[in-house]
This record gives C-alpha cells, sequence and structure tokens, in this order.
C-alpha cells in the first residue's frame, strides 16, 4: 500500500500498512537509545499515539518516515525530562546529539533492509541465518536442524554469497558485526 505523503488524509489502513512497514526498524532505533523492551513498547505505544491523535494537524511532510523517527526522539526526550524529576527509574540516554540520532536512524533502516534480505533467501539458508544471527555456534544450528557441521557451513557461506549481492557494502558489512 502506497502511504500518502499527507498525514492528514491517513485513515485506519493507512497507519497499519505505516506500523507493519516500519515497525521492526522504529524498535531497533528506540531500542538503541532505551536498551529496555518494556521502555521501547511504551514509547513507540506512545509515539503511535501521538501521530494518530495530531495527524490532521501535521499535514503533509517530506517523509513519514523520518517524521516518525522525529516523535519518537522527542518522546524519548519527553520520558528523559520526567525520569530526570526525581523518578526512581533508568534515565534514557540523551537522545540531543545529532550525529548520534542519525547514525541510529541509518542503523535501524540497515537493520531492516537486512532482514528483508534475509527473508528471500531460501527456507534452509533464512533457518542458518536467523539462528546465527540469534548467536548459536555452527555446533548448535547443526544439531538443531539435525544436520553435519560442514553442512551448516556450506549453507551459511552460500547465504552470505547470496546476501552480498543483494545487499549494499555497507549494510553487508554491518550484517558481519551481528
Amino acid at each position: 500500500m502506497e502511504i500518502p505523503m499527507d498525514i492528514s488524509t491517513w485513515d485506519d489502513k493507512c497507519m497499519q500498512a505505516f506500523i507493519r512497514e516500519n515497525a521492526s526498524m522504529f524498535r531497533v532505533f528506540a531500542f538503541r537509545y532505551l536498551q529496555d523492551a518494556e521502555v521501547v513498547d511504551d514509547v513507540l505505544q506512545e509515539s503511535y499515539m501521538k501521530l494518530w491523535i495530531n495527524r490532521s494537524k501535521i499535514g503533509s511532510v517530506k517523509s513519514p518516515r523520518n517524521y516518525f523517527f522525529s516523535i519518537i526522539k522527542n518522546t524519548i526526550a519527553d520520558k528523559r525530562d520526567y525520569f530526570s524529576k526525581g523518578q526512581k527509574e533508568e534515565v534514557p540516554v540523551d537522545v540531543s546529539d545529532g550525529g548520534l540520532l542519525l547514525r541510529n536512524i541509518i542503523e535501524a533502516q540497515s537493520v531492516r533492509m537486512i532482514g528483508e534480505a534475509i527473508m528471500q533467501l531460501s527456507p534452509q539458508s533464512r533457518q542458518v541465518m536467523e539462528m546465527t544471527l540469534d548467536e548459536m555456534s555452527l555446533a548448535d544450528i547443526a544439531a538443531a536442524l539435525n544436520v553435519s557441521v560442514n553442512t551448516v557451513k556450506t549453507i551459511k557461506y552460500r547465504a552470505l554469497k547470496r546476501l552480498a549481492t543483494m545487499l549494499s557494502r555497507e549494510d553487508f558489512l554491518l550484517l558481519l558485526l551481528f
């Protein structure tokens, strides 16, 4: 579904499509600042509500995704201000650093692209790559799939070779860091 740039025209279906297409990327982005899955869920839910409630005031934007990144950033900053007023919960990381913000947006987008590329692999290659990203050893993957370690190595090699052709150099290097 094509998401309109004019947020004020969004209906339930546009909002659902926007969330479905971008949720994992927004989650990665927020997690870079918060490192707590429950707080990330709260921040994202609050951010989605802000977007939905204020959509008629927002109007047209160049990129709904980038606009939403700013909503998330501001929601995290609001939480930081709230936590710093004597609350017992941990204060989130400072989100005012523009360079860090840009790096985190780029990383979140890269993670999304890597995930999409992995989904295009054969089922067996996808499974091996997902297990690898879950930090399973070659021996553990082999045992889980009931194949030899050499078979896992071959599948992983072929998957990485295919991913190298599907991803940009930078995204592929990021994948190798995981």
